[in-house]
């Protein structure tokens, strides 16, 4: 795998748009062919450019988002027939540099089809401006993509979170709030975030591994937005995320904080996550062998799979499946999917696999498969029972 000249240096960045690119085109086509929204809205609050006015806008959120939308529009047309669907892109800069080359590009690269605004300013003062572009009846998508971690604290993000009809990717730069949360000068910054913090919940996350306290500082985080977030409807807020690591060590670098109201949409994130977890590792491998002299005897792609992918062990989610399972037939949806990937923050190939053991194993049955399966032991999409027979 070749990593585009636009990324070296920024491989993370990578990752981030891939997770974006695949997740955005399944959203807005569910979205579309469901005939639920006359209008879809994207709306990116930290757009850039950030890069020299030299340098191609190729790698950007910027045109990745727009190329998306017009693929889409398109399919929506020509497949569907759907020519009704409008499509709106908002994109929000601070910078009064950046925002007069985003204009520049937006004028002469907004897709025919695509209503484009530039708005100039910090996103958190110009939400009720976004929230009228938006319009009541749409259907909206927010990216959030900041430079630094206070930018995306509950409090400033609070009118959008409460919007209905909407999802949100939040970045959350937990590298740099991990190093804020025991320093008494940011305490008040860091609740924010995470809510209130007690001088027992500060050693605790002390005394924590530094991957325990990773996974214990998001959680933290997703609850905090979830709770403002509310529900719409019968649809409570639902978050699940997805771990960026360091390009050269074994550390996160931020987490991509995903919010929707729809169990599906946490299952089709968790796919995109998925399929973006084999890139991270790919990058990974990749710029390690590029450092080194010698040629490697595998290719990235190869090694990569040959790794072992797991967010836990296979006995941890064996033993989460036996508990959820009885004598008794139990359906297995995407709901209930959706459930389980929110509660664990594991991947639903770690459900996958566990479950072709525990069915190799005789421990469990799955009562709607007509064969043996060993990549997809239990179809969630069609709602298939599992019974425990031990």
């Amino acid at each position: 795998m070749e990593i585009d000249e636009a990324y070296k240096g920024r491989e993370h960045s990578l990752i981030k748009h891939e997770l974006l690119k695949g997740y955005l085109e399944k959203l807005l086509s569910i979205i579309g062919v469901s005939g639920g929204s006359r209008e879809i809205v994207y709306v990116d609050c930290f757009a850039g450019p950030w890069g020299t006015d030299s340098e191609s806008l190729a790698g950007t959120s910027i045109a990745i988002s727009l190329d998306i939308i017009s693929h889409v529009r398109e399919m929506l047309a020509n497949k569907h027939g759907m020519t009704g669907v409008r499509f709106k892109a908002i994109y929000v800069e601070k910078s009064k540099r950046s925002h007069k080359r985003l204009t520049t590009y937006l004028s002469g690269n907004c897709p025919d089809g695509i209503t484009c605004h530039a708005l100039q300013g910090d996103y958190a003062d110009l939400q009720d401006e976004i929230l009228q572009l938006c319009g009541d009846n749409s259907f909206a998508f927010f990216f959030v993509d900041p430079k630094g971690w206070t930018d995306v604290s509950v409090n400033k993000l609070s009118k959008l979170l409460r919007r209905p009809r909407s999802e949100f990717l939040i970045n959350f730069m937990y590298d740099f709030l991990n190093r804020a949360i025991g320093m008494p000068d940011f305490r008040h910054q860091v609740q924010k975030s995470l809510g209130e913090l007690t001088e027992g919940d500060l050693q605790r996350l002390s005394a924590m591994s530094a991957k325990d306290r990773g996974e214990a500082v998001v959680r933290m985080y997703r609850e905090q937005l979830k709770a403002d977030m509310g529900p719409d409807g019968n649809y409570p807020a639902r978050s699940y995320h997805a771990e960026i690591l360091n390009k050269d060590k074994e550390r996160t670098h931020y987490h991509l904080v995903y919010l929707t109201r729809h169990h599906k949409g946490i299952v089709k994130f968790a796919e995109s996550s998925q399929d973006a977890d084999f890139i991270q590792r790919v990058v990974r491998i990749q710029t390690r062998q590029n450092a080194k002299e010698q040629m490697p005897l595998f290719s990235a792609e190869d090694e990569a799979e040959s790794q072992d992918s797991s967010k836990a062990s296979i006995d941890d989610v064996k033993a989460y499946w036996l508990n959820q399972l009885s004598g008794e037939p139990v359906r297995f949806d995407e709901a209930r999917l959706a459930d389980m990937l929110e509660e664990t923050g594991w991947l639903i190939r770690d459900f996958e696999v566990a479950m072709a053991d525990l069915i190799s194993e005789l421990k469990v049955e799955n009562l709607d498969a007509a064969g043996k399966r060993t990549k997809h032991p239990v179809h969630f999409d069609k709602g298939e029972r599992l019974r425990r027979c031990v």
